[in-house]
């Protein structure tokens, strides 16, 4: 088959960016009616559930607000979850290079991942301050488990038959890794950037919703104790909004990164 015909055969990446456009446009039509059906059909009152209009009246309304509060969680998650990509992917490595290291210090990582993050904030409060450092902390500590078990995977799960053939090529241990298991685990990577990247978000309005510091989660908080439900509202649509634009920003870095694994 000549390039000229597969060229024909697969979309431009402007009509690809066109339809996902049209596919966003879409669902979010698609929510925003359910939503203005549910709130009439269920007569749901307006400082309970308001409707979408004044939801978006109050979001426009705010819009600098709304867009300060932003900035400062996303920076937190931004943040939070690259130490924790950091720290998830050097630990995995270790733990892939030693058996007796990971058999040693993985009941450990999950003692601290099972600590609740409602009694950690106030403690990492204690010691960094109302801030960006605490979200920080916290955005960390949640993003930190499913990174690294994610990464573990991937690790384990390398092709075996190339594996073998880097050993009998005479290969290090570390270029193994770095040729055969470290791109393998990539997707694996990934996955774990989906999840972590969304739990990153909650993180971080989590944490300033116990400690009281500036963001989404307090904009959330104060706008409920002023009986501001159309600006709760805004902001909860906002974070929902920031979460699901991460997710699919990972699903393209991955295609973008591991296309090869076509």
């Amino acid at each position: 088959m000549s390039d000229a015909t597969v060229s024909l055969d697969r979309p431009s990446p402007a009509l690809r960016a066109g339809r996902n456009l049209a596919l966003v446009v879409l669902t979010v039509g698609v929510l925003v009616l359910a939503w203005q059906l549910i709130v009439v059909g269920l007569k749901i009152p307006p400082y309970l559930v308001p409707p979408p209009g004044p939801v978006a009246q109050a979001f426009v309304a705010n819009i600098g607000v709304i867009g300060t509060q932003t900035a400062f969680t996303l920076t937190a998650a931004a943040l939070g979850l690259a130490v924790s990509t950091v720290l998830a992917t050097g630990i995995a490595l270790a733990f892939s290079m030693s058996r007796n290291l990971a058999q040693a210090s993985l009941p450990v990582v999950i003692a601290f991942r099972s600590t609740p993050v409602a009694a950690v904030a106030p403690l990492a409060m204690l010691f960094l301050g109302r801030g960006i450092s605490t979200s920080m902390a916290v955005v960390t500590i949640v993003s930190f488990f499913p990174l690294l078990v994610n990464l573990m995977r991937g690790l384990a799960g390398a092709d075996r038959n190339a594996a073998e053939l880097m050993h009998v090529y005479g290969a290090s241990r570390w270029q193994q890794m770095r040729y055969v298991r470290i791109p393998y685990a990539l997707p694996f990577l990934f996955t774990g950037m989906r999840i972590a990247a969304s739990s990153a978000i909650l993180g971080a309005m989590l944490s300033e919703w116990i400690t009281g510091s500036k963001g989404l989660g307090n904009l959330i908080l104060d706008s409920g104790e002023m009986r501001e439900t159309e600006l709760l509202w805004a902001a909860v649509v906002t974070s929902v909004t920031i979460a699901m634009s991460v997710f699919w920003l990972t699903s393209a870095g991955e295609k973008r990164f591991v296309h090869w694994r076509a």
